[in-house]
């Protein structure tokens, strides 16, 4: 029913029933391949999600497998953009046709409701996905903050060895790197993110990845090819991403 598929306010999670993953495996892979994030500054917050709101209960994005999450920055610097809106396709056929957001009446609601909310676009990327990861279990409905860093790297081949390993090594089970095809303006390559449950996890698992061995010796190779241009901290508003999954 229309309740059911509504979204999680402020929270994120996965139906277990997708997890396929063997029971000493700790993590499993996110079934998004391409991401489309909508850096926007809203003056009405509100109306922005319930927009959102609005466009996912009606059910288009459905058939095409395709999930799309708000989120608010709490930290992001000189920036400028006050939410993301980020759309996850599982594959290149899911992405939007050239006449979708004129022909389909939920698309130009959408879009009204989005000009009447005051939104101003900031910067839109399209990243295709390197690795995502998510719980084994598939219960990833307690990750509600994120740490994102966006970087410019010269060997994309060795960050990805490095981070990855880093990530595996730090014991980590919700994390991804995403690698731009375009739209971004700042000389950035690739974004990494991180997930965990509050703002307070956040800070305290940042604080324990930085002080292991691990990192410092991961840093050391960092420095020799990648540039960090900024990184921001996010918070879960809305999302679709549990019904996309367990349809």
């Amino acid at each position: 029913g229309f309740m059911r598929k509504l979204i999680l306010l402020g929270t994120l999670s996965f139906i277990s029933v997708f997890a396929i993953a063997k029971h000493h495996e700790q993590t499993q892979d996110f079934p998004f391949k391409y991401f489309l994030q909508n850096d926007i500054y809203t003056e009405n917050p509100e109306m922005f999600v319930s927009t959102v709101a609005d466009f996912v209960g009606s059910g288009v994005l459905d058939s095409r497998g395709v999930a799309l999450g708000l989120y608010q920055y709490n930290a992001v610097g000189r920036f400028g953009a006050s939410h993301v809106m980020m759309f996850s396709y599982p594959d290149a056929d899911s992405l939007p046709s050239p006449t979708l957001m004129t022909t389909s009446k939920a698309h130009v609601a959408f879009t009204q409701g989005m000009s009447t909310a005051g939104n101003t676009p900031v910067q839109s990327t399209l990243y295709r996905s390197v690795k995502e990861v998510i719980p084994a279990d598939g219960n990833t409905e307690d990750i509600k903050v994120f740490m994102n860093y966006f970087v410019k790297v010269s060997d994309a081949d060795t960050y990805a060895k490095i981070w990855l390993d880093l990530m595996k090594k730090n014991g980590s089970t919700a994390y991804g790197l995403r690698e731009v095809i375009s739209g971004d303006t700042d000389g950035v390559t690739h974004m990494i993110w991180m997930g965990y449950g509050s703002m307070a996890e956040l800070v305290k698992e940042q604080e324990r990845l930085y002080a292991s061995e691990a990192t410092k010796d991961a840093l050391i190779e960092f420095a020799k090819i990648r540039e960090i241009k900024r990184t921001a901290v996010l918070t879960v508003a809305v999302e679709s991403i549990t019904e996309t999954i367990s349809n």
